[in-house]
């Protein structure tokens, strides 16, 4: 047996009645009888406006009304984003969407730098995409400089040390590698291939 459905949002008409459930991604919201949500009055096109729920954000987009759509009494032509402070005006009839964006946006933020970050490593620097880092040594110099370029940005404080002391151990070598000789190393590459 299925348990019941998950609500999404609530319609929260703002003169007052009943609030209205949510559970579908896609709610028409219309006068006729197959709409997801029905409003019977006169002044509600049979199919008036369209309700989306994309990446934990609802959004209202006008299905060609007569008595148009409104976004904080604002007619919109295009598709717009509800958030729950917002009011929703179909034709007259003005409601809120009550919804909590917040976790589901900071989820969706979440999987995206997750997959930023994994589409950064298979692809490494763009100096390598471009072509102009061929030697493998010279490819290691590159990425501990990004990474320790990255490291000094998000550090601070009493971090800065342990990034520079991460950065010594990781690069020393033969020699240590300073700033100024990596990119004395990357020029000399690009001279050589531009020859």
């Amino acid at each position: 047996m299925a348990g019941p459905a998950r609500i999404l949002g609530t319609m929260k008409p703002l003169g007052g009645g009943d609030p209205i459930p949510l559970f579908k991604n896609e709610v028409i919201v219309g006068r006729r009888p197959t709409c997801d949500v029905r409003l019977d009055f006169d002044n509600v096109s049979g199919k008036h406006c369209l309700l989306r729920l994309i990446e934990g954000v609802w959004h209202v987009r006008d299905l060609g009304s007569t008595n148009g759509t409104m976004v904080n009494r604002q007619k919109i032509d295009h598709e717009h984003g509800l958030m729950p402070d917002d009011e929703l005006g179909v034709a007259s009839h003005l409601f809120s969407i009550d919804y909590d964006p917040v976790t589901i946006v900071k989820q969706s933020k979440e999987v995206l730098e997750a997959e930023i970050g994994r589409v950064h490593e298979a692809r490494g620097s763009l100096m390598e995409q471009a072509g102009i880092i061929r030697d493998p040594e010279k490819r290691r110099a590159a990425r501990l400089l990004a990474e320790k370029t990255e490291m000094s940005l998000q550090a601070t404080g009493s971090e800065f040390s342990e990034v520079k002391a991460l950065r010594d151990a990781t690069v020393s070598g033969p020699k240590n590698v300073s700033d100024d000789d990596f990119f004395r190393m990357i020029e000399d590459d690009v001279k050589k291939s531009s020859r």
